[in-house]
């Protein structure tokens, strides 16, 4: 279970956090809403120890996460970010990225299991052979999804990643999360369209964070 316990954040003066209390339980499926640059993507980040907080701790499972932990923690999760990566190849070169990565030495690209993921989320699979930089932005986004997804990580943590899709293209990437009851996600979005595929709703407004009945 990831936990933020008294989590204060400070950026230039202003209070982006002010005393966090989050749980986040095994198979909960949660959206986190508010005002744009009310602390939503920081939360994320101080959750990963991408960013400090200058007061409070992260722990998970009831230990503290530190320094020297830092490895371990971030391979729990799979983090999505609201923008696909620069890339210069083919669409399939970026879905097999990941594999070229020192920490995913032991994984293997499985191209059966990418097709079934492009389907999933509303990709015709023959796009592999495409050049990325000719997809269309919800098309890099949906492939920047399936990178990640491919790592098997039980932890999602999804910055705005339905930013800059269509409708039939948010909804297909919401129903495949909202169907995966093997992990745990915690979405930061402005789109209430999560919340009728039944994710729970947590809302942080200035600085304070609260779950919606």
């Amino acid at each position: 279970m990831l936990e933020l316990r008294n989590v204060t954040v400070r950026r230039a003066g202003r209070v982006i956090l002010d005393q966090i209390d989050l749980a986040v339980a095994p198979g909960e499926h949660l959206v986190l809403t508010g005002p744009s640059g009310g602390g939503k993507s920081t939360l994320l980040k101080v959750a990963l120890l991408f960013e400090p907080a200058d007061e409070g701790e992260v722990l998970w499972d009831g230990q503290r996460v530190g320094t020297a932990d830092l490895g371990a923690h971030r391979s729990r999760f799979l983090y999505i970010g609201q923008k696909p990566l620069p890339f210069d190849g083919t669409a399939g070169e970026y879905l097999n990225l990941p594999f070229t990565f020192a920490a995913n030495r032991a994984l293997h690209a499985d191209p059966v299991r990418q097709a079934e993921l492009m389907v999933a989320v509303g990709l015709d699979p023959v796009l592999r052979e495409s050049p990325y930089t000719r997809l269309s932005g919800g098309e890099q986004q949906r492939l920047t999804i399936i990178q990640g997804l491919q790592l098997d990580r039980s932890f999602c943590l999804l910055d705005e990643i339905t930013s800059s899709l269509d409708q039939d293209s948010m909804r297909s990437v919401i129903r495949f999360f909202a169907q995966d009851k093997a992990r745990t996600v915690l979405a930061v979005t402005h789109n209430r369209e999560w919340l009728d595929f039944g994710f729970a709703e947590l809302s942080l407004e200035s600085g304070k964070i609260w779950r919606r009945p």
